[in-house]
This record gives structure tokens, sequence and C-alpha cells, in this order.
């Protein structure tokens, strides 16, 4: 699989999307959000950098009783990222995906540290990922 993408690349940090958004475009911009359900297992939720997750969409969705953020020791140890920088190339294997992110040709994601991104296009994410694709953020 031939993979597009491009490294961006900070003199300081940008662990918020505030902060990337300084420097990039943030309609371009997704965030990589670890979260842990009622069963202890991990998922990563993909949404657009200015939308909010909803618990309750993504309870629906996974059938399940509950879900939180995840601490950021759980980020780490889940994603094997640090807070500010998680990718969602990781190694978390389900994924939701809301459908706004793929709006855009690419998308500027977490780049695995806290002063890198990287864009990608919206199609490999979805190919290489295999999320699935639900509304996940809150109207």
């Amino acid at each position: 699989m031939n993979v597009w993408y491009r490294f961006i690349e900070f003199d300081e940090p940008v662990k918020t999307v505030e902060e990337s958004a300084r420097k990039v475009s943030v309609e371009k911009i997704a965030k990589s959000i670890v979260m842990v359900d009622s069963n202890d297992d991990s998922l990563l939720a993909v949404v657009p950098a200015q939308s909010k997750v909803s618990h309750k969409k993504i309870k629906a969705v996974l059938a399940v009783r509950d879900v939180r953020l995840a601490s950021p020791e759980e980020v780490l140890k889940h994603s094997g990222y640090p807070v500010g920088g998680v990718s969602p190339f990781n190694n978390i294997s389900r994924v939701l995906l809301d459908p706004q992110v793929l709006k855009n040709d690419t998308v500027i994601v977490g780049g695995g540290d806290i002063d890198k991104l990287i864009e990608v296009r919206t199609e490999d994410i979805v190919n290489i990922l295999k999320p699935r694709i639900d509304d996940i953020t809150k109207a």
C-alpha cells in the first residue's frame, strides 16, 4: 500500500487543538481520543478538532454500559503515545471515526509526540484503520 504523508514539526509543544490551530488549518485537524469502556476495553474515537465526542452516542454504537476518557497513564499504555501526541496509527484496534472527518481529502492528526503532527489522506486512515464510521460527536 502506498501511503502519502507529510510530517509537520514544531519548535514547541502542540498538545491542544488551540495550539495546533495557530500553525495549521483547524478545519483539517482530527483528534484521536483514547477512551475506555465499562468492560475496561480501550477504543479510539477520531473526531474533527472543533467537535466534542458524545459519550452517549459511543455507548449506543458499541452497546456498552459506559465509556470514559482514558487517564494519561491509560493513554500511553493503550496507544503507545503520550497525551497530546496520540496518532490514530497506534496499538488500539477498535476505532470509531466520525464521518465529518471524511470531508477533507487530507487530515492532520497527532504525529506520535507533542511537537509533531502528520498530514495523511483520509482514505488511508479508512483503509489502514478499518474504523467503524458513525456519528459520535455532540450536536
